[in-house]
């Protein structure tokens, strides 16, 4: 039995930190949508700013607070709000703490950054993905279209939630894991720690879009 378990740990070991499993299993979640450049035209769509992690130290400014995903994701929306010249900027999340919600210090960190206060809006009750399109659904409605942004990772997922619910997401990706490098081999067999990160979080899209296949939308 020792020993059993001995040589699971060693195949488990190689397969997610030295094969190349771990960027293939990324890279089929971060390719299935392309980056997107929102038009100039005069229907400025609505951009849907997901959020990814924050911290409450008070010693930092807001932009400072933001996780390197949530970074990503807040300048990718500033990136859409200044190709389409405008239009409102929703930032979502909460507070795990009670403090300062996501939302509330992306909006904070978009309007820093050159963002008008007046086009910054926020949704800070969504605590998932799940939470966060049935608010922008009850907020919003489903009639109009809008850009949403996430991480390439948790796009399929996302988009998929949005599509469920009836709504009508554009897919704007950011923050990709697995780029390819002309001058480098995308699939490797080097062992990277950036293997385990890269396993740890696609398994957690994985088991994620399986579980709400199965979740009662009426929810």
């Amino acid at each position: 039995m020792v020993k059993a378990l001995f040589i699971f740990t060693l195949l488990s070991a190689f397969i997610f930190s030295v094969s190349p499993l771990p960027v293939f299993m990324v890279r089929n979640l971060e390719q299935q949508y392309k980056p997107y450049n929102a038009k100039n035209t005069s229907q400025k769509l609505p951009i849907l700013v997901l959020g990814s992690g924050h911290t409450n130290d008070p010693g930092v400014y807001p932009l400072q607070r933001l996780s390197e995903s949530s970074i990503k994701r807040m300048t990718e929306g500033i990136r859409q709000y200044r190709l389409q010249n405008g239009g409102p900027v929703i930032f979502s999340g909460y507070s795990a703490s009670n403090k300062m919600p996501q939302g509330e210090v992306m909006a904070r960190a978009a309007v820093s950054l050159g963002i008008c206060p007046k086009d910054t809006l926020m949704m800070i009750q969504p605590a998932s993905t799940w939470d966060e399109a049935a608010c922008y659904k009850k907020r919003f409605g489903t009639k109009k279209p809008f850009i949403l942004v996430t991480s390439a990772l948790h796009m399929p997922r996302a988009m998929k939630i949005f599509k469920r619910m009836g709504m009508q997401p554009i897919a704007a990706p950011t923050h990709y894991l697995s780029l390819h490098d002309p001058d480098n081999m995308t699939y490797n067999w080097k062992p990277s720690a950036s293997k385990i990160i890269c396993t740890d979080k696609s398994l957690h899209e994985y088991i994620g879009a399986i579980y709400y296949n199965w979740r009662d939308i009426s929810k």
